[in-house]
């Protein structure tokens, strides 16, 4: 699912943009340049299940340089100090589906995602992934796939539409040589042009993700190699129908098994779906995070809360369908099939960078445990991205992208809350800081 533009031209309120101003300037932080030294802190490398205790970790330009046991770790001089005793360091998190805007980016940055997948781009996106990467604004890294390629009744705006195999052909060379990550593939598009589409990316090298096209089918999409399927409720509508065949959810599993394809199950967008036809999504609305959503947005959420919205008719489809999700989340899991956690940001009721934990939380909910959960949104994210040398675990010669946690994620999933700091490019960025620069534009009345 994706937002039109011109629903999000507004995105973010005045305080927003403020707070951001303020959180950028004020925040704690190093040069990727200098020696950042963490001492005494508990480590989830998560290159297996395992915690090294009473570490420390020392970071030069940007880089993983030292990690070992803090009681035989020679801490440099002029080294900015960071205590991480009793807390717990896990590597940066990754969305690996987000709709992105410029404002979003530190939102991401405060709840500990240090790298985003974003799946309908165009050229400003690219101009915003070389402004983080050159460190000129303060963001999460940036993969962008190029517009969407559809149908002629795709609305959204941001799309490329072909109209033959040839249109096709010229698309996918044209966004591979603008510097797109991926191609996108969205509904409406014939079997014929969807083929074309996917011999042009294989010759251009570049990953094809997506939706599952009617015409082309879950079968086909697996056969022609595409390299991660959008939103469970994609398999699920396409080969299941209305019709929750748990025979059939095994066979499927054992279909994707086969090809190389990973499934991004976006489940916690369907956990407010399956609220919101229970009469409780509203409740939700409440949460302390939706101050940060632009009332453009708040309108359109809350347009989608009628009193139709709750009966008991639609009240057991939707259970039906998000409980089979889960069920068939836990044995794609149990097969082996990669899982990539993301959010679809920023659809209903998934507010940038605070839904990714929602999102956890909901494979855990599936069956996987905290550790597995946390894959989703690490390895197995880098692995996608074929940077599992650089990200996605916690190695000496590592980018130090990672969060400082008070809490053991392992214990409870939803201590990936309890961030106490985060290290985006070997820079570190206090609790403390954010929290003062947020408790400024509140007390100043500026929100």
């Amino acid at each position: 699912m994706y937002i039109p533009k011109n629903i999000i031209i507004n995105r973010v309120i005045i305080c927003l943009f403020l707070f951001l101003v303020v959180l950028v300037s004020s925040c704690s932080k190093t040069s990727n340049n200098e020696t950042l030294t963490i001492v005494n802190v508990n480590i989830i490398p998560m290159d297996s299940e395992r915690i090294l205790e009473t570490q420390t970790i020392i970071i030069e330009k940007a880089k993983i340089v030292k990690i070992g046991p803090s009681s035989i770790v020679k801490i440099p001089e002029n080294t900015q100090i960071i205590d991480g005793r009793n807390k717990y360091l896990i590597p940066g998190l990754m969305d690996m589906h987000v709709h992105l805007e410029e404002s979003d980016l530190q939102l991401f940055l405060a709840n500990g995602i240090t790298t985003v997948r974003n799946l309908n781009g165009d050229e400003t996106y690219l101009e915003l992934r070389r402004k983080v990467a050159q460190g000129e604004i303060l963001g999460p890294k940036i993969y962008t796939s190029g517009p969407l390629i559809s149908g002629a009744d795709t609305k959204w705006k941001i799309k490329a539409v072909p109209n033959s195999p040839e249109d096709v052909r010229g698309i996918v060379k044209s966004q591979k040589e603008l510097g797109y990550d991926f191609i996108k593939v969205y509904d409406g598009l014939t079997n014929e042009i969807y083929h074309a589409l996917i011999k042009e990316a294989r010759k251009q090298n570049i990953k094809v993700v997506g939706h599952i096209p009617k015409e082309v089918g879950l079968a086909g999409i697996l056969n022609a190699g595409q390299a991660s399927i959008e939103h469970i409720e994609k398999i699920v509508k396409d080969y299941f129908g209305s019709e929750y065949d748990y025979a059939k959810a095994k066979e499927v599993s054992e279909m994707i098994k086969l090809s190389s394809t990973s499934v991004c199950p976006t489940l916690a967008l369907q956990e407010n779906y399956y609220l919101n036809s229970h009469d409780e999504f509203l409740k939700k609305l409440e949460n302390p995070e939706m101050v940060f959503v632009d009332s453009e947005i708040m309108k359109w959420w809350k347009s989608q809360t009628t009193p139709q919205n709750n009966s008991p008719s639609l009240n057991k489809k939707y259970k039906d369908f998000y409980n089979f999700q889960l069920k068939l989340t836990k044995l794609l899991f149990d097969m082996n099939i990669p899982l990539l956690a993301g959010t679809d940001t920023p659809n209903l009721g998934m507010v940038p960078g605070f839904s990714i934990h929602d999102e956890l939380r909901n494979l855990v909910k599936a069956g996987l445990s905290p550790y597995y959960a946390l894959e989703t949104a690490t390895s197995n994210a880098a692995s996608f991205l074929n940077k599992d040398d650089e990200i996605g675990a916690i190695k000496e010669g590592m980018i130090a992208d990672l969060v400082l946690l008070k809490k053991n994620p392992l214990v409870n999933i939803s201590n990936t809350k309890s961030i106490e700091g985060v290290i985006a490019q070997g820079r570190w960025y206090s609790k403390n800081k954010i929290q003062s620069s947020i408790n400024k534009l509140f007390t100043n009345g500026l929100h």
